[in-house]
């Protein structure tokens, strides 16, 4: 099975210029946890996750009552998204054994790779979820569930 069989087309992305706050609504929204990070001319150069993004519990807690100025500078709303996202991702290729993004993702400790066509271009996104939702399918398909 090839990873174009089991990522998600047309991701969501975002760009080294878009805010914190913008990623966390983004995942919101769409109920994901990685973003590509892509320049205006779609060359992929980085990848946020949610945890990138994720607002620090711990300030919260110590805060007390501040204006939405100071609560939005603590909670790093305003940083840029290259000041927190992984530059230069992990990547496969389109055409690639789900089995591989599988390999890649664990050697690098990572949970979702960008895939990439022929030109480089970002065609979606493949997660750990989706590789093992693969691999059960292949069990199902042989009977050895």
């Amino acid at each position: 099975m090839a990873v174009r069989e089991w990522m998600t087309s047309d991701p969501v992305t975002v760009t080294p210029s878009d805010r914190v706050a913008e990623a966390r609504q983004l995942m919101h929204r769409y109920g994901i946890r990685h973003l590509p990070v892509v320049e205006d001319d779609g060359r992929l150069v980085g990848i946020v996750s949610d945890r990138d993004v994720r607002i620090d519990e711990a300030a919260l807690a110590r805060m007390t009552a501040v204006s939405i100025a100071v609560l939005a500078e603590a909670v790093g709303d305003e940083r840029s998204i290259e000041a927190v996202m992984s530059a230069s991702p992990h990547v496969i290729h389109v055409d690639e054994p789900v089995e591989a993004a599988a390999r890649l993702m664990l050697s690098r400790r990572v949970s979702a790779l960008p895939v990439i066509d022929d030109d480089h271009t970002l065609v979606g996104v493949i997660t750990s979820t989706d590789c093992l939702l693969a691999s059960l399918s292949r069990q199902d398909v042989g009977g050895t569930a």
